[in-house]
């Protein structure tokens, strides 16, 4: 069944959203909370409508980045996180780059944060419309949460 490993990657793809999300929030002096991918995803419904596109999507992960890239210089990496980059072989930066450095330099650009590949859009997007209504996300939090509990 084609859909299991599909599905694994997106979690992986997920797990790295997350470790953005939660690197943004130490960034801007948060705690540690888990981010909830889901959730993220919901709130880049710019306009309210209940649909989030593509470029609302990607509007969202410019934003995020924005609050990543604390010194400004157009690359989120150990100076950005001092505290993470202390951490870095293992740690929730490491996951990142990992991720979305495409070119292999240490850091991350904006436009690999930004333009790299939007998996958990994709994986929400079942209908491949360029849209995730409502119901997608619905599904997609029941599959995560299905995933979390071993089903």
């Amino acid at each position: 069944m084609r859909t299991l490993p599909i599905l694994a990657a997106s979690l992986i793809a997920l797990g790295c959203c997350g470790c953005a999300a939660r690197l943004a929030t130490a960034a801007v002096g948060g705690g540690g909370a888990r981010a909830d991918p889901v959730q993220m995803l919901a709130e880049a419904d710019a306009d309210h409508d209940g649909r989030i596109s593509r470029a609302e999507y990607q509007a969202a992960r410019a934003a995020r980045f924005a609050r990543l890239d604390r010194n400004r210089d157009g690359y989120v990496g150990p100076d950005d996180a001092p505290r993470m980059a202390r951490r870095r072989a293992g740690g929730k930066l490491a996951q990142l780059e990992r991720a979305l450095d495409a070119d292999g330099d240490g850091r991350v650009s904006r436009a690999e944060f930004v333009d790299g590949p939007a998996r958990l859009f994709d994986l929400a997007d079942a209908n491949h419309d360029g849209v995730v209504g409502a119901d997608e996300l619905q599904r997609l939090r029941e599959r995560l949460a299905a995933r979390k509990q071993g089903g």
